[in-house]
């Protein structure tokens, strides 16, 4: 049964992959014509658009659906409503398997990442962050525990401090664990966001941090985005709610990513 399962989300992302190809080709493909192309039902095509919307690469229109600018950030408000369900599934686990009392950790604005928050029961944990909006999570759930945030030009669109002096609060910090998350996860590119004052600002976490475990859901997986934050060679472990597809599972296993589904 789990192989026929995973044959089955093989296919599925097969066919995604390649109804995106149809979107590169010509910008606006009907739901009419991918239902002839593919021979499956209007309902399944209802689905592959409506997952390829939630990965931010398409926009569903009346008939069918046009492809997006790639490089276009998601707003932090609508992020949150986006595959709630797996981006607690997420969170609980890598609360419950990868953090210690006592344990330093820095938790990037990334909603799957502030939705940790809820479950940061240990003691006397330091928490470091460069999202407002997961300051406010971390002060409304945790105690117990000291929690900082780093100075800088805070962006609206993601609620994050970025920029020199957010850069170079994170040169001075030593942490055990930086959670991370990104927009798109390719396995030509790694891990991408469409920002590079985000960018930058993740990538100076990540040299704070001793390990970094990717935080991410499955929607992510073959989503495109405008720059590469890390090579997926940095990533020590992937946390997701959902198996991905095997030429994705054998890239982490060629990597040495540990990969690890969220139940």
């Amino acid at each position: 049964m789990a192989e026929d399962s995973t044959q089955q989300n093989i296919l599925v992302e097969q066919r995604r992959q390649e109804i995106l190809n149809l979107f590169k080709q010509s910008n606006t493909v009907s739901t009419d014509s991918l239902v002839k192309r593919f021979q499956v039902s209007q309902m399944t095509i209802w689905r592959d658009l409506k997952a390829l919307e939630e990965r931010g690469i398409i926009r569903r229109i009346h008939g069918g659906a046009t492809l997006l600018n790639v490089t276009e950030e998601p707003i932090v408000t609508r992020k949150q409503t986006v595959n709630r369900q797996a981006k607690e599934r997420i969170a609980s686990y890598a609360a419950r398997h990868f953090v210690a009392d006592n344990h330093i950790i820095i938790m990037e604005a990334g909603t799957t990442v502030m939705a940790m928050s809820r479950y940061l029961t240990h003691q006397n944990l330091t928490i470091i962050t460069n999202g407002l909006g997961t300051l406010n999570a971390l002060t409304s759930h945790v105690s117990n525990s000291h929690v900082m945030c780093c100075g800088g030009m805070l962006r609206d669109v993601g609620l994050t401090f970025v920029g020199p002096q957010a850069e170079q609060f994170f040169t001075s910090v030593r942490a055990h664990t930086l959670f991370l998350s990104g927009t798109g996860l390719t396995i030509s590119h790694g891990l991408c966001d469409p920002n590079p004052l985000e960018i930058q600002i993740k990538q100076a976490m990540a040299r704070s941090a001793q390990r970094i475990i990717l935080l991410l859901d499955s929607s992510k997986f073959g989503a495109h985005s405008l720059q590469r934050i890390l090579p997926i060679s940095q990533i020590d472990a992937l946390i997701t709610e959902a198996p991905p597809s095997e030429e994705y599972v054998n890239w982490l296993n060629r990597e040495r990513v540990k990969l690890f589904i969220a139940d």
